[in-house]
């Protein structure tokens, strides 16, 4: 018997009590493979602790086309972040729609229902980061940060400045953050964004476009699109653009 979208997207989360924190290194893409509905896949990223989260866990997600919304819940335990990695999705969320593509995302806060629908031919593939705090979820908080909320690529202005540009997407509290930040960096060739600095939150960058070569304590990683690190909490870093031309990656911090 198929196991419901709820036992496969969610249950690992009630079990992640006693997880080792997720390793500070590269990790990549991987084609969702297990069926969570007739046109919804997934495949686990990483899973594990962070210094704040009791439970993180980042997966790959495709929706093929079909002509129905498909339901879904965040549990009132977690948050979910999604990510657009490419395709086109129309995402339904309190009486409000919004078709997003690639680079556009949904904070979506504890409790909250939404839909999916890909009405076109081609897949739609998102990454999806699920997250639960140590400390008791502050509801209070995330609403006066805003509730959940949608952020289109094609909306945030870029500012350029001598390395680059930044597109600002969002920093604010939520129910399970104190401090959820995310922004996209366009690194010109062959520069650093800085030399190795630590911070407590932890972070996670993912490159969307171009090489690039990041510094981890003493390692060094070679990412392109559809690449990403994972940063914990006060361990040295910093990147460097590693291809011809320009590069470009999120990065979101959270504590």
């Amino acid at each position: 018997m198929r196991l419901s979208l709820f036992a496969i997207l969610f249950l690992p989360g009630l079990l992640a009590f006693g997880q080792k924190n997720v390793a500070s290194e590269m990790y990549s893409w991987k084609k969702p493979v297990t069926r969570v509905q007739e046109n919804v896949f997934t495949s686990t990223l990483f899973e594990g602790s962070a210094q704040d989260m009791a439970f993180i866990q980042m997966s790959s997600v495709v929706v093929t086309a079909a002509r129905k919304k498909t339901a879904l819940a965040v549990p009132n335990n977690e948050e979910h972040l999604l990510l657009m990695k490419s395709g086109s999705l129309t995402l339904g969320m309190n009486d409000s729609i919004w078709t997003i593509s690639r680079g556009s995302v949904a904070l979506l806060l504890p409790d909250q229902k939404y839909t999916v629908l890909n009405s076109t031919a081609d897949s739609c593939l998102y990454y999806l980061l699920r997250y639960r705090s140590r400390q008791p979820m502050d509801k209070g908080r995330g609403s006066l940060g805003g509730g959940s909320m949608v952020r289109d690529w094609n909306k945030i202005v870029f500012k350029p400045h001598d390395r680059g540009g930044i597109r600002n997407f969002f920093e604010r509290p939520t129910p399970m953050c104190k401090r959820f930040e995310m922004h996209v960096t366009t690194l010109n060739e062959g520069i650093r964004s800085h030399d190795p600095h630590t911070h407590r939150a932890e972070e996670i960058v993912l490159v969307i476009d171009n090489k690039t070569e990041m510094q981890i304590g003493d390692t060094f990683y070679k990412g392109s699109a559809g690449d990403f690190y994972y940063l914990g909490s006060n361990v040295p870093h910093a990147i460097r653009n590693d291809g011809k031309g320009t590069c470009t990656y999120f990065a979101f911090q959270f504590e």
